[in-house]
């Protein structure tokens, strides 16, 4: 079908999975940039046609896949693996000279998945950015990426939340970022780090000039691991954003935080929710607001404040004036 597909000049729709498919737009004989295909219920068969006519496609620079079944496996987990799909893009990518984001998200990829994803970083000198969470990728898919980081020069923005890469995958990581000189924003959110994949995140950023951007929040990580990122950042100064939600951070962990909020110049997002900073953590962020001029995004909900402690930050930011976002959910503020 994929080879019908790609070699007539006159079809203009196909519906392989109760979705039509855009033919025109995918060829680029009636040229779009972006093509959104999220949620369309695509399976393995569609992808493989998607693939077939991307591949050639000399004006789509973004493409959205997310939460299809590409893979076979629903957003569910109902079905059965089939990587034929995944490999078709992966090849695409190969040959694709201007696609610069795709968007992979919830699509059950599995770690074969991963490393033909990985393959096809080795040689494509265009993709930016790709997103891959919620992807079932483990340790072993990790690892292919990372090793593709080590000579990729181009991807700058790579999401791989909601995975299970755990510790050893982490560390693969780390170990890329330590050659890499162009990956600018990485999200590892909710993937079971640990502590161990947090230590060796910490080492990657001391020699690490160019992230800028890091999540680890919701990792199974102590408050300690967490202060290891905060204590290299404070000597680096890079990162204008740093998720560490759910990281085990208490009052002391708070005020030290706050300590690196009041003298960095560059972070702009701060995510700190569903942590235990309390009351005095909260209080410790408001002081810190007082002489920092550049934070515009901060997240302390979650995380057991009084209303009191919550309105002392809202108090400074009136005078202030620089936050666009404030995460306050959960912190017993009444109607007054």
């Amino acid at each position: 079908i994929a080879e019908y597909v790609s070699g007539s000049g006159v079809l203009k729709t196909l519906n392989l999975d109760a979705n039509e498919l855009d033919l025109p737009k995918l060829r680029g004989t009636d040229p779009v940039e972006s093509l959104d295909l999220s949620r369309k219920s695509l399976g393995p068969a569609s992808a493989i046609v998607i693939a077939s006519l991307i591949a050639g496609n000399a004006v789509l620079t973004t493409v959205d896949l997310t939460c299809n079944t590409i893979c076979g496996i629903d957003v569910d987990g109902a079905g059965e693996y089939d990587a034929s799909g995944i490999v078709a893009l992966a090849d695409a990518l190969k040959v694709n000279g201007v696609l610069t984001s795709l968007e992979l998200w919830d699509n059950k990829i599995g770690d074969e998945g991963a490393a033909a994803l990985a393959s096809a970083l080795r040689v494509n000198r265009v993709l930016t950015t790709l997103k891959l969470g919620h992807n079932n990728i483990r340790a072993e898919g990790a690892a292919a990426i990372a090793e593709a980081l080590r000579g990729n020069g181009v991807l700058t923005n790579l999401d791989i939340e909601i995975n299970d890469i755990g510790p050893g995958g982490a560390e693969a990581i780390a170990e890329a970022l330590q050659g890499n000189e162009v990956l600018k924003s990485l999200n590892l959110w909710d993937n079971s780090i640990g502590d161990e994949g947090a230590k060796a995140l910490a080492s990657a950023l001391r020699v690490n000039g160019v992230l800028t951007s890091l999540d680890v929040g919701f990792n199974d990580l102590t408050e300690e691991a967490a202060l290891g990122i905060v204590r290299v950042e404070r000597q680096r100064n890079k990162l204008t954003s740093l998720g560490l939600a759910d990281c085990g951070i208490g009052r002391a962990g708070a005020a030290e935080i706050a300590d690196y909020v009041s003298g960095s110049a560059v972070l702009n997002t701060l995510y700190i929710g569903s942590n235990k900073i309390g009351d005095e953590g909260a209080k410790a962020i408001g002081k810190a607001l007082e002489v920092n001029e550049v934070l515009t995004s901060l997240d302390v909900g979650f995380n057991g404040l009084t209303e009191k402690a919550a309105l002392s930050i809202v108090r400074v930011e009136r005078q202030r004036n620089k936050l666009a976002s404030l995460g306050l959910a959960r912190c017993n503020i009444g109607p007054t």
